[in-house]
């Protein structure tokens, strides 16, 4: 028979177990960040599967509002792997498990410089401080940079402010968002794609969606594949130039812009990375 201690140690056990905030695997996480106008945005990817028409009806987020988060975007023609800015309503953030696992989607948090617990919760969400700590009790220590706390579950159908349209536009809204396979294009054209890797830099400054990388021979006007293999992710962004000699230290092979880092869950200025391009 057991012991009465030892009853109470297993139920101890299950009902942690029961309690425990979800923590999927860092490639799995959705992350928010906050994007001066913008506010804060969840990042995607847009992919075959994964549509702006798509990316629209899964957070509830009117097409005319992703675009303006995107002014660098081109709708006639979005490259596969581009990293899209969805805006999210912070109203729309609930810190407590929604009744049923599809009703809410768990978000998270990277801690960057300068940054303390008060301007998370009361600027960016509009909580307490203290709403935070009960969904991360180690943060009642202090922050630190790069460090990955869980700020609650963002609910698509809260959101009020500008939600998606209806389906009955949706044939017309899928047909115009198309999304186009640039690296497929290329090879069809009979160019060669080169990888590489090696060091990336970054330098801090506007993050705004301006996804660009600079490198040395990389076509102008083309888009490059980059991924940042700690955290296995990988983005679409454009060269917009080539990197002028003597301008970084010989070892750097590529520069990408403060909004690509952000993207690749890069706060290092430095990093390693492999890249896919033409020439």
């Amino acid at each position: 028979m057991r012991t009465p201690g030892l009853l109470f140690f297993y139920l101890f056990l299950s009902f942690s177990a029961g309690s425990q905030i979800p923590t999927p695997s860092e490639a799995a996480q959705k992350f928010i960040h906050h994007v001066d106008p913008i506010g804060l945005v969840i990042i995607e990817k847009v992919e075959p599967g994964n549509t702006l028409y798509g990316l629209s009806k899964k957070y509830n987020v009117s097409i005319d509002s992703i675009l303006e988060a995107n002014p660098d975007l081109n709708p006639g023609s979005i490259p596969l792997g581009y990293p899209v800015n969805i805006p999210i309503y912070p109203k729309a953030f609930v810190f407590a498990p929604p009744s049923g696992p599809e009703d809410g989607i768990p978000v998270f948090y990277r801690i960057q410089p300068k940054e303390t617990l008060y301007r998370i919760s009361k600027v960016y969400l509009g909580t307490s401080p203290e709403t935070i700590i009960s969904l991360n009790p180690r943060v009642s220590e202090g922050l630190s940079i790069g460090q990955v706390i869980h700020l609650g579950w963002y609910v698509p159908g809260l959101n009020t402010l500008s939600p998606a349209g209806t389906a009955a536009a949706s044939a017309d809204v899928a047909s115009r968002y198309t999304v186009k396979d640039f690296t497929d294009e290329y090879k069809t054209e009979g160019k060669i794609i080169r990888e590489q890797k090696g060091l990336a830099v970054w330098k801090p400054g506007s993050q705004q969606s301006h996804y660009y990388v600079l490198h040395p021979t990389a076509k102008v006007g083309s888009y490059m594949e980059v991924t940042n293999p700690m955290l296995h992710r990988t983005l679409t962004a454009k060269v917009a130039g080539n990197i002028p000699p003597g301008l970084y230290q010989s070892q750097v092979g590529l520069v990408v812009s403060p909004s690509v880092a952000r993207a690749l869950g890069v706060l290092d200025q430095q990093f390693f990375a492999r890249w896919r391009f033409v020439e």
